[in-house]
Parts: C-alpha cells; structure tokens; sequence
C-alpha cells in the first residue's frame, strides 16, 4: 500500500473522496475527458441511446457498437439523501448522496455541491463540475444550473 500523503493530498475547498475510482481500459475514455472538463457518455450506434456506465454491450440494444461522445453536463436532480454518518473514515459529513437524471437520459450517482442542503428540490436543475480528487482524478459533481429554476432536461 502506497502511503505517499502527496499523492492523495485534496486541492482546497475540495470534498474528500476516501476511495478513488477504478479506472480500466473501458473506463479511461470518461476520466481523460473529466481530467479536461468535459462530460462525455458512451452513445450506442446501433440505436442511438446513451448510457452509463460504460459496458461492453449497450444496455438497451446490447449491441457491442458504441462510441463515446460530448454529452451536455446538464440534468435534473432525480433523488437525493444528505447522508449525516460517515460510510467510512474520511468521508466528510453531512454529504448530498444523489441520483442525477442526465439530460441525455441515463442516471447517474453523484454528489450535489454548492447549495445549502434546505433549497435542494426533486426536479431542481443542476449542471456538472468537475472536482480534482487526487492528483490527475477529477471527479463529475453538480452543482445548481443558474437561472433556469426546476427546468426538467429536453
């Protein structure tokens, strides 16, 4: 086990991540691009529907033809718990615990950042930022979308 404190040393302002993603041949596609800001999903070319996470075949279809591309970071939040007791040392309480239902269709967990736990609402807007981790690992959080109210995802 390495225990380099700089290799896990968090940026200020950043909420703490315990454990890190796992990241695989399949998976280093989405955290390159989060690395660089950008939100992108895997899309299947055969019937043209997102999904997350990535898989081998796509969930809907099951073909194995699918391709990663640009996705919006926009979406509404789904539904959420503000969790009070710690999971595991390390993890900073009290949390947002969040389903977040994508724009482009699919729904992902997450974390709801930069609002007071008594405004979030079940359909409020939300859009993705990213939050550098550890060094190189940037993870996708949301944060409220300004100006557009409870707007559910066209």
């Amino acid at each position: 086990m390495n225990t380099n404190d700089d290799e896990f040393a968090l940026a200020p302002g950043v909420m703490p991540t315990p454990t890190l993603p796992s990241i695989s041949t399949l998976t280093r596609p989405f955290w390159d691009a989060a690395a660089e800001g950008r939100y992108i999903l895997p899309r299947c070319n055969a019937c043209g529907r997102h999904f997350f996470r990535p898989e081998v075949a796509c969930p809907h279809c099951f073909a194995t033809d699918w391709a990663w591309v640009p996705a919006s970071g926009h979406g509404t939040l789904y539904s959420y718990s503000i969790v009070h007791k710690a999971p595991a040392p390390g993890f900073a309480v009290p949390l947002v615990l969040a389903v977040v239902e994508l724009a482009e269709g699919p729904c992902v967990w997450s974390n709801v950042v930069g609002c007071a736990h008594a405004d979030l609402r079940i359909g409020m807007a939300l859009q993705v930022r990213f939050e550098e981790v550890s060094r190189g690992v940037h993870l996708p959080r949301f944060e409220p979308r300004g100006g557009d109210g409870d707007a559910r995802p066209s």
